[in-house]
């Protein structure tokens, strides 16, 4: 089927739920003002970042969980999805009742029988690990959760190891468990519905992403370590908003590639043409991204 744009849609077998709510406390006094997924990863928006996971797992049915205050700027930014050859969706959650209530609210849009989730302040670098990704995306059967090894585990949801199974996921925890963090990635399939009808909410008060995954069963979660050649970040705290940028800023000058371009995905993945991506250019001519994307794909 084709939605008004022409743009050719499935049955909404596999989809993508970008979350792209919260206050972004952590960015204060910034987010006072604009949604972090809107400021700038050196150059371009956060939200390009993780908007490119999925591109880069060759998913292009995408729903986008938003706060109600920021919907006009996404779409301002995004549009429908057709400028990448995508289709995106918005979803408004009213209220931050956790991440399992966010995903919720995309799902009662978009009814994906598969989707992989990302947290919009994630990005993720390496080609090895988009091999992997994609392959899960088309071929996994039950839930998966996805983990980084990290220096310290305490500000991350870590997973408890016995035997070199999974025994528990604890969030935050204030003595050691072990140092593989949970990102902000993971793949659900529609059981997802009927577990969160059934979710009470923590000591927060929030649906905690955590007990969701104890729904489906620990020993029925595939676990993927996402390798020591892939990096991650999560950006949302100034230290981290600050690093992801020094990174994109050194291999772009080095190597003299785009990081995460969600034009040039679309382009490499043949969703668009050269001449929507000289289009484009146009619109936003004199940027350093516009300058970027012409050397990147040698238009000058």
């Amino acid at each position: 089927m084709k939605n008004n744009d022409g743009i050719i849609k499935e049955m909404r077998k596999i989809g993508g739920i970008l979350l792209a709510g919260g206050k972004g406390t952590r960015l204060y006094p910034n987010t006072k003002i604009i949604n972090k997924h809107l400021m700038p990863i050196y150059d371009k928006p956060m939200i390009f970042y993780s908007l490119s996971i999925f591109m880069l797992s060759k998913i292009q049915d995408i729903t986008i969980v938003c706060n109600p205050s920021d919907e006009k700027d996404y779409k301002k930014l995004l549009g429908n999805g057709k400028q990448f050859g995508i289709n995106i969706t918005y979803s408004i959650q009213e209220k931050p009742d956790g991440i399992p209530d966010a995903i919720n609210s995309a799902q009662i849009i978009s009814k994906y029988e598969k989707f992989l989730v990302v947290l919009g302040d994630n990005f993720i670098y390496g080609r090895d690990f988009y091999h992997s990704l994609s392959s899960d995306v088309e071929n996994q059967l039950n839930a998966a959760i996805y983990y980084q090894k990290v220096k310290d585990p305490s500000p991350y949801g870590i997973i408890k190891w016995e035997n070199k199974k999974v025994i528990d996921l604890i969030e935050k925890p204030t003595e050691y468990v072990s140092n593989d963090a949970v990102i902000g990635l993971y793949l659900f399939d529609k059981k997802f519905s009927n577990y969160f009808d059934n979710l009470k909410k923590s000591e927060r008060n929030e649906f905690e992403i955590v007990d969701i995954i104890k729904s489906y069963g620990l020993n029925q979660v595939t676990t993927n370590y996402i390798g020591r050649g892939t990096a991650w970040f999560d950006m949302g705290t100034s230290e981290d908003f600050f690093n992801s940028s020094q990174f994109v800023k050194t291999l772009q000058d080095r190597q003299g590639l785009l990081i995460c371009s969600p034009h040039e995905v679309a382009f490499r993945n043949g969703w668009i043409q050269l001449e929507d991506i000289k289009n484009y250019i146009k619109t936003i001519k004199g940027s350093e991204y516009a300058e970027n994307l012409e050397n990147t794909l040698a238009l000058k």
